[in-house]
């Protein structure tokens, strides 16, 4: 089941940290915590059930609470799933290389 966490705007990469530290440490069933790029105020969290989803987050800094309704993963696949655009670079033009 997936579920959707609120918590503190801005705060999501530290409350990402936390629950999945203390879910590791209590060795509870949650299966994957993630924060979608663009998406702020909210994580999202798969989990066997909602008493396991409970116990991550309960009393935690930052966690705002559990949004009653869980989410199927069709509902979610565009927010996790990266986008693939075609680039067509024709005989001509400029491209600009850029080192990381």
């Amino acid at each position: 089941m997936i579920f959707i966490i609120k918590v503190t705007t801005n705060k999501e990469e530290r409350a990402l940290d936390m629950i999945s530290e203390r879910a590791e440490k209590k060795n509870i069933k949650v299966y994957s915590v993630s924060r979608p790029h663009g998406l702020r105020g909210y994580i999202l969290l798969e989990a066997e059930d909602r008493d396991s989803a409970e116990e991550a987050v309960f009393n935690l800094p930052y966690v705002k609470g559990i949004i009653g309704k869980t989410l199927s993963y069709g509902e979610i696949e565009n927010m996790i799933q990266p986008s693939v655009e075609a680039i067509s670079i024709q005989e001509g033009d400029l491209v600009e290389i850029i080192a990381g």
